[in-house]
């Protein structure tokens, strides 16, 4: 998998050929069979063209036999993946779309377009995982969703919370002459209302301040807790109203970049409205070279990109390769990028800066 570390390591060894392949799969029982065919038509042509174009490089078709050895039984449950696959080892990475059009490039670096909305959509923080009784944390970085140890002593469970003598509070009564009786609430949802609370003070002192808590639970719990937590790193507009015991760290991961892409999308179009305005007053945020160099200086604040990944009436073959050096360079620095419709940036520009 292509976790952040191992995008570092690719693109340390970019100084060498790199081979970037992106294809759609197969899914279902013949799956494997099916994929394994594709793999190997690819694999035909990529030899073919290493032959031809770099007879020296042994060590790079060895990492490719070593890919096509594994890849298979690994891939049968996504839809879309990119390879990257490099003299000193290869990496994958699904995409949560298909690819339009297919295909592969050996070159001096990685092509990193097709990855743009995976990329510029990079979920960090926290994600709490709610039961009735019991939660548990995982950490999200960079898209990559790890469990989150807690203390032997975190309210884990309601007992550890609140303690195992717990009962229901008298909330209403009334009495007369000859009648008297109370009316006690649901014992179990004062034990649950209680239980929350002690949850939400809990992660209050135990996340960092401005980081954001995505919540996974079923609707009642949701609205439950809502009701009861104050800190607004909670993204309860971004909630996943499911049983977490349900779903897989992958299953997770795409219903939060499912939430979270809307968002995104919206904030790519307004920033790239005020970068187009900005150009047109200074032409120079519209230069490869001049943001390039801005880029690597950190003296931008955001990076345009168009999603186009194929030259068109508004991007030359010359501009692709830019905006790869453009990507990898805002990957390096740690400058955000936005990938917008190519039909949202002024004609012939490849990228905008702000």
């Amino acid at each position: 998998m292509l976790y952040p570390e191992s995008l570092t390591q690719l693109l340390a060894d970019s100084n060498q050929p790199v081979i970037s392949l992106f294809i759609n799969l197969e899914t279902g029982g013949q799956a494997i069979n099916a994929n394994k065919i594709k793999l190997n038509s690819y694999s035909k042509q990529i030899r073919e063209q290493l032959t031809t174009d770099y007879p020296e490089e042994k060590t790079l078709l060895n990492q490719l036999e070593d890919l096509l050895s594994t890849a298979p039984q690994e891939l049968a449950h996504m839809q879309s993946v990119a390879f990257y696959i490099t003299a000193a080892g290869h990496y994958s990475q699904p995409l949560h779309y298909p690819i339009t059009t297919e295909y592969f490039l050996i070159a001096d670096q990685p092509d990193l377009r097709p990855l743009s909305s995976e990329l510029s959509l990079s979920l960090n923080g926290t994600i709490l995982c709610l039961n009735k009784t019991t939660f548990s944390l995982k950490s999200i970085q960079q898209n990559v969703i790890r469990d989150y140890p807690l203390p032997k002593d975190a309210p884990t469970t309601i007992e550890i919370g609140i303690g195992t003598e717990r009962k229901g509070e008298v909330v209403q009564g009334f009495s007369s002459p000859t009648h008297s009786f109370v009316v006690k609430e649901n014992e179990q949802l004062i034990d649950q209302t209680n239980y929350f609370r002690v949850i939400g003070r809990y992660l209050d002192d135990l996340l960092p301040e401005k980081a954001p808590i995505y919540v996974v639970t079923l609707p009642g719990n949701l609205n439950l807790f809502k009701e009861l937590v104050v800190n607004p790193n909670y993204r309860m507009d971004q909630a996943i109203q499911t049983s977490p015991d349900s779903l897989s760290d992958d299953d997770l991961l795409d219903k939060l970049l499912t939430n979270a892409r809307h968002e995104l999308r919206q904030k790519a179009l307004g920033l790239a409205e005020r970068a187009a305005s900005a150009y047109h007053g200074d032409s120079n945020l519209g230069e490869p070279e001049i943001i390039l160099s801005r880029i690597n200086n950190r003296q931008l604040t955001a990076l345009i990109i168009p999603t186009a990944l194929a030259p068109s009436a508004t991007i030359s073959a010359d501009q692709i390769v830019d905006l790869n050096h453009m990507m990898i360079a805002a990957i390096q620095t740690g400058l955000p990028f936005y990938p917008v419709p190519v039909e949202n940036i002024p004609t012939g520009l490849v990228a905008m800066g702000i």
